[in-house]
């Protein structure tokens, strides 16, 4: 990104995000708070703020998972106590990382 390009920072669900819109009308999206490293590049170009905006909420919303998968997760060892909070191995769709995640219990036909 160019240095002469106005960089916003404004918070989306649980992370700081900046957001650069470029002269052309293309929006980038980074956040600096997100691990691994390599996770804080910018992302895009979108075609507005509000595609970047919903993109990344959606990548980093937290998985809804059915109690089948969650006990599937058990049994295949993906899913157990951590500190005292069960917690599931998951493939995070922003930063392409295997990390530990909280998660949402929801019914049968609610799965996203």
């Amino acid at each position: 990104m160019s240095k002469t390009l106005d960089v916003t920072r404004q918070t989306c669900g649980r992370y700081v995000v900046e957001t650069c819109l470029r002269p052309d009308g293309a929006v980038f999206l980074r956040t600096l708070d997100i691990f691994p490293v390599n996770a804080r590049n910018w992302h895009g170009p979108y075609d507005t703020m509000d595609a970047a905006i919903t993109d990344f909420l959606d990548r980093t919303a937290i998985p809804k998972i059915t109690r089948k998968k969650l006990s599937s997760l058990r049994d295949h060892g993906y899913a157990g106590d951590v500190g005292g909070k069960e917690m599931i191995l998951h493939l995070d769709r922003w930063t392409g990382a295997t990390t530990l995640s909280d998660f949402e219990l929801v019914e049968e036909s609610v799965q996203t």
